[in-house]
């Protein structure tokens, strides 16, 4: 897997939750693969996109990251040198939704990172905000190469969840990542599960399933109109998912953090 050219990519999230009760929903996904330092690479291919003023579909950088003037790539190198002991030097690439009319509401931003020699990736940070709180937390990670996998190339990584996300699962759980790409990077999968502490037994399997097509005039109007307001529809999406697990009796669980001190 290469870092690749920019593209728009649309295609599917799918939601499967096992435990304490099962609950599953998917819905249309358009989100971006790009250079999170040189975000017009996509964007000036149509006038309906921008990255440096307001537009029908934007980039911010203010949207992602830690919240510091520091580059998007290098906070993404600086977190994985803390992880890996080694400081990635090549091209870093995004996969995240962007603002749409002005609205961003955004789960989950990927950063996937690259050494010089253009080969395998050697870490990526998964950037979760968590809802209803919009707190955001990055975890960095090591990613190990999965060598079975004929002309698709699979990587996976494990780590402690620490963010509390849902108000319907608490934070004894770790993640387990796993991205995959095919030889051109034209079909994109990340798949996150969310098991035990130290267990494989699954409570929560989540996959977004892309299709990337090159940034044209033409890609980039097909994504803004073919999925109108994908970021209303995801923050939409959620709470209504959030009601029907609230009508399926799942436990509420209060944010450990926020909880009001006894009296």
């Amino acid at each position: 897997m290469t870092p690749g050219a920019p593209g728009a990519c649309d295609g599917r999230v799918r939601h499967r939750r096992l435990s304490p009760t099962v609950h599953e929903f998917e819905y249309p996904a358009s989100y971006v693969w790009l250079d999170p330092d040189a975000p017009d690479d996509l964007c000036r291919h149509h006038l309906l996109w921008s990255a440096t003023h307001p537009a029908p579909a934007r980039f911010r950088a203010g949207d992602y990251g830690d919240g510091t003037r520091k580059s998007l790539g290098d906070q993404v190198r600086d977190q994985l040198f803390l992880v890996t002991g080694n400081r990635p030097d090549g091209q870093i690439r995004m996969l995240t939704q962007l603002r749409r009319w002005g609205w961003l509401f955004n789960p989950l931003t990927l950063y996937v990172a690259w050494n010089t020699d253009a080969g395998d990736p050697v870490g990526a940070v998964l950037e979760v905000t968590n809802t209803p709180w919009k707190e955001r937390h990055r975890y960095a990670v090591e990613l190990v190469a999965d060598r079975d996998r004929g002309d698709v190339s699979r990587f996976t990584a494990r780590v402690r969840k620490v963010l509390h996300v849902s108000p319907f699962l608490d934070e004894e759980f770790d993640y387990l990542i796993a991205l995959s790409a095919d030889r051109d990077n034209e079909s994109l999968e990340l798949a996150i599960d969310v098991a035990g502490a130290d267990s494989d037994d699954v409570v929560l399997m989540t996959a977004l399933q892309l299709h990337r097509r090159p940034p044209t005039r033409r890609s980039l109007g097909q994504s803004l109109w073919h999925n109108v307001a994908p970021t209303h529809r995801v923050s939409i999406g959620i709470h209504v998912q959030a009601a029907r697990l609230w009508a399926k009796r799942v436990p509420f669980i209060s944010h450990p953090r926020r909880q009001r001190p006894a009296t």
